[in-house]
């Protein structure tokens, strides 16, 4: 939408703002679980599932916190 000239990035944030923002969206994993939960009949695969979308989210967290901690303030 920025690109295209129909919003503004909100005053004080740039590009690099966005892209931690992204890294920090990675964070949700309910919906994840619940699929897998839905997907999977053997408790093996279930836990090997939640193990990696935990892991996964904490480590989009860490990537994300670091990477904004980083970045100038405009």
């Amino acid at each position: 939408a920025v690109k295209l000239k129909l919003a503004d990035l909100p005053t004080g944030a740039g590009w690099k703002h966005v892209l931690g923002l992204g890294m920090l969206a990675g964070i949700g994993f309910t919906m994840s679980i619940f699929i897998a939960l839905l997907s999977f009949s053997d408790l093996l695969h279930v836990s090997e599932a939640k193990f990696a979308i935990l892991t996964a989210s904490v480590l989009s967290g860490i990537v994300g916190f670091v990477f904004l901690k980083s970045v100038r303030k405009v």
